[in-house]
């Protein structure tokens, strides 16, 4: 396991949410071949979760498949 440290919230949030992105972005997912995403629950990946919401916004990422 990495260990990834970052001076705030605000930019592992950015960091954890861009890492996710790139993965899916990477992986290709089509309607035969899924990418499933396992989310954790509680407040500490809502930021995160904020950062994925405008990436997905901006076009950059894809949850369709």
């Amino acid at each position: 396991m990495r260990l990834i440290i970052q001076p705030n919230y605000s930019l592992v949030s950015k960091w954890a949410a861009n890492y996710v992105a790139c993965r899916i972005n990477e992986y290709k997912p089509t309607a035969k071949r899924r990418f499933i995403l396992g989310l954790p629950t509680g407040s500490s990946p809502l930021g995160m979760y904020r950062e994925l919401i405008q990436l997905y916004n901006s076009g950059i990422v894809s949850f369709k498949h």
